[in-house]
């Protein structure tokens, strides 16, 4: 048996509720629990967000592993997963697959501080994270969470969904057709007359907070079909030890990953500037440009990559303006010519197995999809459903998760064949654009798999041109 004391904190004033001996027992609903798996992760990411190795290793492990329940987090796993949230990768300038622990975590530590998190220079990447650290790090970002719609009826209560954490600053919001009022928080509604915009939070019987609303006698009711959100900041545990499943739970919730992005690296729109400079990059071909390029205005150098782009074939932004934003027809016909091919996975010849295509959230056509049982690839067909279909059918099916990646579906040899053990699965497709806005991160998920995997060749330069010889020589080495 185990004493969780929780703390819900209002309005900066603190209210401590501790909980009843809870037992660890399968069948007791309040027992301490790691809610995220992988499968969560994966569902949940924002449609451009990569899959957190760090992260879903630790919530794995936070699942599988009863210790982990009570294993302090180590300042480089913690700087491993946070940075892979917050989408650090834009920032590096080198693979750090290629570096050791420490090396990633000086390196790491380096680019938080340029984002105001400077608490883990020169500190010791396997000490444990203290509670003031993991502190610092959420007191800036401020959590919005969508609670759900009013029912109209009385007494409605709903979960801020804080897991047992320690939230505070906590605002209640109610859009009743004119947009989002703050709510005015109160001890009990016997303060409150009929009309009044009031609610009162409790703590369940596992710690959950709870949001509750009046009966229009006592508090009013919001509006049936009213939108309903809180804003509030997380602490964290009540407990000195910050733990690894403590940090799967609370950085895999998306709406906390959404704001620690936006806080400490948000993703600007694409300019034709930002998208162009990317293009140039993730093509290998930036020594294209003269040595002292770095020299030049934001516009001339803007100038000479549309015209090496030009000179590989991509026309559409010569004469454009840089600080205009990249539209989605331009972004099309870049798209376009290069049609991503790759490999998703290998048959186990399980049945209803599921690759991902890690499309990016962006959407994709012209799909293709080819599985080789031995004999070389060849094409399958993409069915809407395996209704039709027989065991020696070769079809399979695409479905869209919550983050908007595709993935290929295959039958169970009733419906559907099964591909071969070990047979590899090839796919091809054309990228139109992301289903949300265009930004940075949309462009870093793609670009790099839409060109050779080989670096773009690029021939020497032809010899010089030396004028004709004045003193008798005829070898041009003379003229250097």
């Amino acid at each position: 048996m185990r004493k969780i004391v929780s703390v819900i904190i209002i309005f900066s004033i603190l209210t401590i509720a501790s909980a009843s001996a809870m037992a660890k027992q399968d069948a007791d609903v309040c027992r301490t629990r790691c809610r995220i798996d992988e499968g969560v992760i994966c569902l949940e990411r924002d449609p451009c967000a990569p899959e957190n190795e760090y992260l879903l290793k630790t919530a794995k492990d936070c699942r599988e592993e009863p210790v982990a329940k009570y294993m302090p987090i180590t300042k480089l796993l913690f700087v491993d997963i946070l940075s892979q949230v917050i989408r650090l990768d834009k920032e590096f300038a080198q693979n750090v697959d290629r570096l050791t622990d420490e090396e990633r975590y000086i390196l790491k530590a380096e680019l938080l501080e340029r984002k105001g998190i400077d608490i883990f220079v020169g500190t010791k990447p396997l000490s444990p994270l203290t509670r003031e650290e993991l502190a610092a790090v959420l007191k800036n970002i401020t959590i919005e969470k969508y609670l759900g719609l009013s029912s109209g009826l009385p007494g409605q209560m709903f979960d801020l969904k804080n897991d047992e954490f320690i939230v505070y600053d906590v605002e209640i919001y109610a859009d009743e057709g004119k947009g989002f009022e703050a709510w005015e928080r109160k001890k009990t509604f016997e303060e409150s007359e009929s009309g009044a915009k009031h609610y009162v939070a409790k703590l369940d019987s596992c710690d959950a907070a709870m949001v509750v609303f009046g009966d229009n006698e006592k508090g009013k009711i919001p509006e049936t079909g009213s939108r309903l959100k809180t804003v509030y900041k997380f602490f964290g545990r009540d407990d000195e030890m910050v733990t690894e499943c403590e940090v799967a739970m609370l950085l895999s919730d998306p709406d906390v990953a959404r704001a620690l992005k936006d806080k400490y690296n948000p993703s600007r729109l694409l300019t034709k500037a930002n998208f162009v400079d990317l293009l140039i990059k993730t093509r290998h071909i930036e020594n294209q440009l003269p040595r002292n390029y770095v020299v030049l205005t934001e516009d001339e150098i803007y100038r000479l990559q549309t015209e090496i782009l030009w000179k590989h074939g991509i026309d559409i932004f010569v004469g454009t303006d840089p600080d205009e934003l990249l539209t989605r027809e331009e972004l099309a016909r870049v798209l376009y010519d290069s049609p991503v091919q790759e490999i998703i996975g290998i048959s186990d010849g399980s049945q209803g197995q599921s690759f991902e295509l890690k499309n990016a959230g962006f959407i994709i056509y012209d799909l293709h999809t080819y599985v080789d049982e031995g004999s070389g690839y060849e094409e399958w067909y993409k069915k809407e459903s395996f209704f039709e279909s027989s065991l020696a059918s070769e079809d399979y099916l695409v479905r869209l998760d919550s983050g908007n990646y595709a993935s290929v579906y295959f039958g169970d040899d009733k419906q559907g064949k099964i591909p071969a053990v070990n047979s590899p699965i090839r796919v091809t497709y054309r990228l139109y654009a992301p289903v949300a806005m265009i930004t940075e991160d949309d462009i870093i998920c793609v670009l790099g798999r839409i060109v050779p995997v080989a670096e773009t060749y690029i021939p020497p330069m032809p010899p010089p041109e030396f004028p004709p010889p004045t003193d008798g020589y005829d070898d041009p080495a003379s003229h250097y």
